[in-house]
């Protein structure tokens, strides 16, 4: 990460830090205020798809373990792993189950990896038909596009029917058991038990509030992009039209997936400044409201996810015995 931000942003991004921290100086209190009310609602949006995918949980526990869990995966590599860890033993101590916590990531997990492929998507239509796309997008967007497509219709195929899940399965130990064999693994899990165990468990779920849980990942996912295009604007960027922020949006949320480095820290600006800065962007205004943007979703979840954990310890009245919420 210190690599990345001595050497790198600037070598790439061509700017200045001085000129950044000049360029973030400038904005008034009433402006980062507004910025943060809108980077709250994002987070009050997104406890919609935990509460959805975890039936029973409360709109404010939701905000407490999604920003538990977020101040976690934000300071630690591959934190990820430690974050869902966090996620278990917060929503257990609720008194929700293992399986029940385990479905809610999954479902949960599996609808922003479709977001995440779907808006590069979805920017490349909307640049060619502005007129701003560029050859460089088609390749990535393409396998986006691809993977996008295969996910969603394994997913479709295994709520189906138990006998093309079943098939799913063996198709997939066949993947899994020649990776363990070239690997010298010992071991090999059961792919057709994990796939059918996650229909079993989700099929009811998925049936009942997928549509739910879309809408509010769509709505998460609108508020952050409003967020970055408000930025952009406070920063003074006005040659940068909603659609190019739109895809610089969409390819920072895909370089979030990178686990070198919490939730991608430093690809993420890299990547997202580069787009700005290619619609033609001026280079430190560019780093500039990419680097307030990620200030709110990224270093801001850092305290207040620190805060998460006290509200978690103290608050008494919301500790179950486990499988007492089912």
């Amino acid at each position: 990460v210190v690599i990345i931000f001595a050497f790198v942003i600037p070598k790439i991004t061509g700017s200045d830090y001085a000129e950044i921290w000049d360029q973030m100086a400038k904005l008034s209190a009433w402006e980062i205020t507004a910025l943060i009310a809108l980077w709250f609602l994002g987070m009050l949006a997104y406890t919609g798809v935990l509460t959805n995918t975890l039936p029973g949980l409360k709109h404010t526990q939701a905000l407490t373990v999604n920003f538990a869990g977020s101040a976690v995966s934000n300071v630690m590599p591959f934190g990820g792993a430690i974050g869902v860890g966090a996620t278990y033993a917060i929503d257990m101590s609720w008194g929700f189950t293992a399986p029940s916590v385990t479905l809610s990531i999954l479902v949960s997990g599996i609808w922003n990896v479709f977001a995440k492929l779907a808006m590069p998507v979805l920017a490349l239509v909307l640049l060619m038909i502005s007129g701003n796309a560029t050859g460089k997008l088609f390749v990535p967007t393409l396998l986006g596009l691809l993977a996008l497509v295969v996910a969603a219709v394994v997913l479709g195929l295994i709520m189906r029917s138990e006998g093309i899940a079943e098939k799913i399965g063996r198709l997939g130990q066949a993947i899994v058991g020649w990776f363990c064999r070239v690997t010298h693994r010992k071991t090999t899990p059961d792919v057709v038990k994990v796939v059918l165990d996650f229909r079993h468990q989700s099929i009811g779920l998925v049936r009942e509030r997928w549509l739910l849980i879309t809408l509010w990942i769509f709505l998460f996912n609108l508020i952050q992009f409003v967020l970055l295009f408000a930025c952009v604007r406070a920063i003074g960027i006005e040659s940068i039209t909603l659609t190019e922020a739109f895809a610089a949006f969409a390819f920072a949320r895909l370089l979030e997936t990178i686990p070198i480095t919490p939730s991608g820290v430093g690809f993420v600006e890299v990547g997202a400044a580069s787009a700005l800065i290619s619609f033609g962007g001026p280079e430190n205004a560019s780093t500039a409201a990419i680097f307030l943007f990620r200030g709110f979703v990224y270093l801001l979840e850092i305290p207040v996810g620190a805060m998460a954990w006290v509200v978690w310890a103290s608050m008494t009245r919301w500790r179950r015995p486990i499988g007492s919420i089912s």
